[in-house]
This record gives C-alpha cells, sequence and structure tokens, in this order.
C-alpha cells in the first residue's frame, strides 16, 4: 500500500530512482505510536514529567525565539494486563506473524519487543507527549505497535489513566527506506 507521512503523498518511484543513480539503499520496519485525545485521559493517574527550567533553543539565531509557556509530559507504565494481552495476541503482530520480514531499528523497539524480549520486567514506562497546544491529540511515546487496531485500543486501556482513552490515530506499521551513509556527502 501506498502512502506518504500524515496523510501526504507518496513518493512513489523515489527510491527506485535513486537505485538507478547508483545509491545504496534498505528498508527498516518502522511505525508510530497511537495518538490519543487529551481530553479522555485521567491525569490524576499519571506521573508529570515538568518541562526544563531553563528554556533550550534549536536555533542559535535569537530573532526566532519565541517564549511560551512549556508543557508538562506525563508517564505511566504497562501493566500485568497489558503484557498479558500482547502475549496473547503475538500472532497477529506483523514482526512475530511474518508478515513483515525487515529489521526494525535497535533503538526504538515496538511493545511487542520489548514484552518478549525484555520478558523479565514487569512494566515498561510510556511517556504521553502532548502533540502541539491547540489540538486534542497526545502521542503515547514507547508503545508503538503492528497489532490491529481493536487490541491497540484494548492495549491503551490497560494504562493507568488511558482506562477510557479514546484515539485519534491508531497506528499502522511500514517499511521505509534508508540510504547507506558512504552515499551520502556533505558539501
Amino acid at each position: 500500500m501506498e502512502a506518504g507521512r500524515a496523510g501526504e503523498f507518496a513518493a512513489v518511484g523515489l527510491t527506485e530512482t535513486l537505485n538507478d543513480l547508483g545509491f545504496e539503499t534498505g528498508r527498516l520496519k518502522t511505525g508510530t505510536p497511537a495518538r490519543v485525545d487529551k481530553r479522555s485521559v485521567d491525569y490524576s493517574k499519571l506521573e508529570p514529567q515538568p518541562p526544563d527550567e531553563e528554556v533550550r533553543w534549536f536555533s542559535f539565531d535569537p530573532d526566532v525565539w519565541v517564549e511560551k509557556e512549556q508543557m508538562n509530559c506525563y508517564l505511566t507504565r504497562t501493566t500485568s494486563k497489558t503484557h498479558q494481552l500482547i502475549k496473547d495476541n503475538l500472532h497477529l503482530s506483523p514482526i512475530y506473524g511474518g508478515f513483515i520480514d525487515s529489521k526494525g531499528p535497535r533503538y526504538c523497539p515496538s511493545i511487542e519487543d520489548k514484552i518478549v524480549r525484555f520478558a523479565d520486567k514487569e512494566s515498561h514506562q510510556i511517556f504521553i507527549e502532548p502533540e502541539g497546544r491547540e489540538i486534542p491529540e497526545l502521542y503515547i511515546q514507547g508503545f508503538s505497535t503492528g497489532l490491529p487496531e481493536n487490541i491497540q485500543l484494548a492495549m491503551l486501556r490497560t494504562l493507568p489513566g488511558l482506562e477510557i482513552v479514546s484515539c485519534c490515530v491508531l497506528l499502522m506499521p511500514w517499511n521505509m527506506t534508508f540510504y547507506q551513509q558512504p552515499n551520502v556527502t556533505l558539501l
């Protein structure tokens, strides 16, 4: 299925064109966690993660700095119910069910990978991050999955503070192309 990022058009033919020009490419599985509606979250069950006291800028140009009140992120954790639900449905996972055969980036395992690879852990931290000031979406960091949407929603509802959560966007896993570093030269 061809698709772009966040509703954008797919870059159909880009990989093939760059391969024809001599670039070496590979494929990685990836995905992104669900976005949930912040109005359906019980913040009293979450641990606030306040912003840095000192504001740090992404630009060295002070002309583009815009001072705004910083926003909290929040922390919750997986539960034994989360883990059991994932274990019971691993056969539906694109990786464990054999539907996607590429490797994932080593630094951000899916929640299924965490449950399987770190089976000795009773829970895993899940960070809840606002997507913006004026939109209702929260990003559920550390909870990416390729499980079906009905399972994703059930998994989210096992997390403290998200028991009655409603979703804005659920995850669909995909493969992405990457370019080998020796192919890229700075001018």
